[in-house]
Parts: C-alpha cells; sequence; structure tokens
C-alpha cells in the first residue's frame, strides 16, 4: 500500500465520530448463530473496529490488523469503552506485504468490505479445525469498478477447499457484494 493509500484511510478515520454504524455488516448479524463464541478470532482490514469490539463483546480473543493509526486508535477507545480491552490486539500492518506474523490458529477470521485475494491462502492456512471464514467483499459490477473490487464469481475462489456454508452475490443495487461463510473440515 502506498504512502497516500495510508494517509487516505487516516483522513477517513480521522475525527471523533465513527465512519461506519456501530453495529457489524447485516450479514455478520445474519450467520451470528454460525460464528464461535470462544477462542481466537481475526480481523483482516478492521478499521474502526465495531466487528472486533463485537466479536470480542461474544467472547473471543482478537486479533484486529489494519494500517490505519487512526482507525486503530478508535477500535482502541471502543474496546476500552465496551469492557473488552484485555480480549483486543491491535496490529498496524500494512496488508498489501502480506498478513503480519500471527502465532497459533484461528477459530474465526473475519474480512470484510476489503479484497484481498492474495491473503486467502495464508488466511485459510491460520484457521484451527472446524474453523471458520467470514468475506464479504464488494464487486465490480455495470458502474461499480475500482482496486478493491472483485469479480463476480471470485469469492468462491477463497474457499479453496473449505466447506461453503453459505454463499451469495447481489451484483445489482448502490452496494453489489459477494458474501461468503466457509468451514474448514474437522
Amino acid at each position: 500500500m502506498s504512502e497516500s493509500d495510508r494517509r487516505r484511510w487516516d483522513e477517513r478515520y480521522a475525527g471523533e465520530a465513527d465512519r461506519m454504524d456501530e453495529a457489524p455488516k447485516p450479514f455478520v448479524l445474519e450467520v451470528a448463530d454460525r460464528l464461535p463464541e470462544s477462542g481466537r478470532a481475526l480481523d483482516i482490514a478492521c478499521g474502526e473496529g465495531q466487528l472486533a469490539v463485537w466479536l470480542a463483546r461474544r467472547g473471543l480473543d482478537v486479533t484486529a490488523v489494519d494500517v490505519s493509526a487512526r482507525g486503530l486508535e478508535k477500535l482502541a477507545r471502543r474496546a476500552r469503552a465496551q469492557g473488552v480491552a484485555a480480549r483486543v490486539r491491535a496490529v498496524r500492518h500494512d496488508l498489501d506485504r502480506g498478513l503480519p506474523p500471527l502465532d497459533g490458529q484461528f477459530d474465526l477470521i473475519t474480512c470484510v468490505d476489503f479484497h484481498a485475494p492474495a491473503l486467502m491462502p495464508a488466511t485459510r492456512a491460520l484457521l484451527a479445525p472446524g474453523g471458520v471464514l467470514l468475506v464479504q467483499v464488494l464487486l465490480a459490477a455495470e458502474g461499480h469498478t475500482g482496486t478493491f473490487r472483485a469479480r463476480p464469481g471470485a469469492v468462491l475462489d477463497f474457499a479453496g477447499e473449505l466447506e461453503v456454508l453459505v454463499h451469495r452475490e447481489s451484483p445489482g443495487g448502490e452496494r453489489p457484494a459477494a458474501q461468503l461463510l466457509a468451514r474448514r473440515p474437522g
């Protein structure tokens, strides 16, 4: 990620107000009953940390990774305010260089609204047996293009050898997206 990209994300998260809603994305809430409530979670491209804190409140120990120092500052404030600071570890890292060094395996890995196909093989390798991968990506559809958008059908490639539990794509509308929930057998 270029220095200008880092600055852009820091500027986006500048100020006291949140850029994102307090609650996780609707897809996360929809599949919440299939997500673990204990163990370890990895939140890739966590932004301001809404999902990471929600996962910690559910009982998971969360490693949250993002390039934006400002986003991670908001995550830390949110975790303290919600009483889960001890369950959340923030890692500032440029994901264009791969995943940061991580110890052990994770029971849940999330990557929401960040298109990172190059990270997926390493991400899948970090899943514990029975672990769950949750991905939501924006789609490159008619009138919607950009660096961080996936082509239709690409999210299934993220699953690799994992068992697909949920897969759907909504290529139309204001926010075309693909969603995937998959589990490592075991």
